[in-house]
């Protein structure tokens, strides 16, 4: 009931807005930031943004009032005003928070406006579609992106080969988010599209080289570069586009994207054009997808491994260069979820008490793609725990030690079949990322830079229990999202104990960098000591918890939270 009670009055809110005219943005003009409209030439495949050389109708999109900083700047408003008037029950404060936000949105860019939402606290997750208790997946339906939910992304990554023995690693990911929840963006006049946020990964390394990679090239929906359409698959983020060759199903399908690496002295254009062909079936993570499900909160997710490179049509660009290529093997994830980056309040309000009483982990997670020479997969997954803080956020002269923490996953037999495996990691190199451009600050943030792997369940052969991950570059292969945080992604090599290599592999580690001034940067908001603080967890009082704990203890809630909890899937 008193969810219902709140949705009521956000309705009431949003309408009584709109019939006062604060959605009424017709008298607005169009004024673009010069990073908005950078990002629109680079998404078009420009270095610098000419008028003359946008298409008409886009020229049109850009000038619509409703791709102003103003509209984006009252949309926010009205999202914080929300949030301020209606945040969920038994939650924290993030009043100050929200309030301190609103100072600063009166004119936002679609960046400014994405980037605030990383700090919007848990009430931020209501309004979105809630996570089931229960999916049936039908693909390629399921592929499509989920405008409903809060965040998701398609990714790519994976190993190409050239006659010559050269080799590369690839990445390729589209992020989405909704940047209001759909109700809210209903109200506001914008169609799903519209109300997306897309942003572009897009990273080569060549081995025994370096790793190149373009910013996070960053687009609102408003703009008309967002496209997407189904039977055929095609998803469009300006040139850049994942398209299925056929009607009926995602794959074989064609990625192509260009971006700019400016890390170096000089920028050095970036450039794939790759067709891959399915060989194994879907592959559903966690609890039959679901990963987790747990009150509303959490994530859909599965991926299709041992993706094989088309010869014939596949050839990727590095610094003017191109290279045609003869074959590779990738891998493709698809998650997407709600109350999951950023972290959100359960739905139902007695996981909510108990999930505020339980120790908050940090956020963050290393994740490995193993995909062995044998035609054999495993994907593992390693989140950030309490007891290993003190390999976070650490930037000093010297690297942590020696790391170990569990993991869990799937192994995926030739015949495509799979079956869950747990085991345990090991990090005893690390590498410093000092990479930076305008306008993501270096770091200076240690990064796993060698991951041995030791599988403990029988079902994965004894001589693929144990293994290292080892980059194929020297250099890292970190990158920021556009919203502001660090993370670290790129090829590896598979090596048993004794050296001998046995695959290729993809290592990724998120959270490992404090990214509370970037953010701050990027929104426009100063980063003074009260600003900073102000976005700090924000934590239960001592009453506050002697309150939750007596609310739970009622004969009324004990048992039913018990049953609540029961419900949860994908746990780990």
């Amino acid at each position: 009931m008193v969810g219902y009670c709140v949705l009521k009055k956000f309705i009431i809110a949003i309408i009584l807005l709109s019939l006062t005219g604060f959605f009424d943005i017709s008298a607005c003009a169009s004024d673009l930031s010069t990073e908005t409209l950078q990002n629109v030439a680079r998404v078009l495949w420009m270095y610098d943004y000419d008028p003359s050389e946008i298409p008409k109708d886009i020229q049109e999109r850009l000038n619509n009032p409703a791709n102003s900083t103003q509209a984006f700047g009252e949309r926010m408003l009205v999202r914080l005003d929300d949030l301020i008037t209606n945040p969920d029950s038994w939650t924290s404060d993030y009043s100050p928070r929200h309030k301190m936000f609103k100072e600063y949105s009166n004119n936002l860019s679609p960046h400014q406006a994405y980037a605030m939402t990383t700090f919007l606290g848990p009430t931020s997750s209501r309004g979105y579609q809630e996570i089931p208790e229960t999916k049936e997946f039908r693909f390629p339906k399921d592929d499509s992106p989920q405008y409903d939910y809060q965040v998701g992304w398609h990714f790519f990554v994976g190993s190409a080969f050239t006659n010559s023995g050269e080799e590369y690693g690839v990445q390729m990911m589209f992020w989405r988010y909704s940047l209001l929840p759909p109700a809210m963006a209903q109200m506001a006049g914008l169609s799903d599209l519209e109300n997306q946020i897309l942003e572009m990964h897009l990273a080569i390394s060549k081995a025994g080289d370096k790793h190149y990679r373009s910013k996070p090239y960053i687009v609102a929906g408003t703009t008309g570069l967002i496209n997407f359409s189904s039977y055929p698959f095609k998803y469009e983020l300006g040139r850049n586009s994942m398209c299925s060759l056929q009607d009926d199903t995602l794959f074989p399908i064609k990625l192509q994207a260009w971006g700019v690496d400016e890390s170096g002295e000089e920028p050095v254009e970036i450039e794939i054009d790759i067709t891959l062909h399915q060989t194994k079936g879907y592959v559903l993570n966690g609890d039959e997808g679901l990963c987790p499900s747990c009150g509303g909160v959490g994530t859909l997710y599965y991926s299709v491994p041992h993706l094989l490179l088309d010869p014939k049509t596949s050839t990727l660009g590095l610094n003017g260069q191109k290279v045609s290529l003869s074959g590779g093997k990738f891998w493709y994830d698809h998650q997407y979820g709600s109350g999951f980056m950023p972290k959100g309040n359960p739905r139902n309000e007695l996981i909510r008490v108990a999930s505020a009483l339980d120790v908050r982990e940090p956020d963050g997670w290393d994740w490995m793609m193993i995909q062995f020479d044998d035609g054999t997969e495993m994907s593992l997954s390693s989140l950030h725990k309490t007891k290993n803080a003190a390999f976070y956020n650490q930037t000093g002269i010297n690297p942590p030690g020696t790391m170990t923490a569990s993991c869990w996953g799937v192994y995926i037999k030739e015949n495509g079949n799979y079956e869950s495996i747990s085991g345990s990691i090991e990090v005893d190199r690390w590498i410093q990322s000092t990479i930076h451009y305008e306008p993501y600050l270096a770091t200076n943030t240690w990064y796993p830079n060698r991951v041995k792997v030791m599988v403990e369940t029988a079902v994965v052969p004894e001589e693929r229990r144990q293994f290292y991950l080892i980059p194929i570059v020297e250099t890292g292969q970190q990158g920021y999202f556009a919203a502001g945080s660090q993370y670290s992604e790129g090829a590896v090599y598979l090596e048993t104990l004794d050296g001998e290599r046995i695959g290729r592999g993809f290592l990724e580690s998120t959270a490992y960098a404090d990214v509370r001034k970037q953010a701050l940067v990027l929104c426009g908001i100063p980063t003074d000591e009260y600003v900073m603080d102000l976005l700090n967890p924000v934590t239960l009082t001592q009453e506050q918890k002697d309150e939750y704990l007596a609310f739970l203890k009622k004969p009324e809630n004990a048992q039913q939270v018990l049953d609540e909890l029961a419900r949860c899937r994908g746990l780990f």
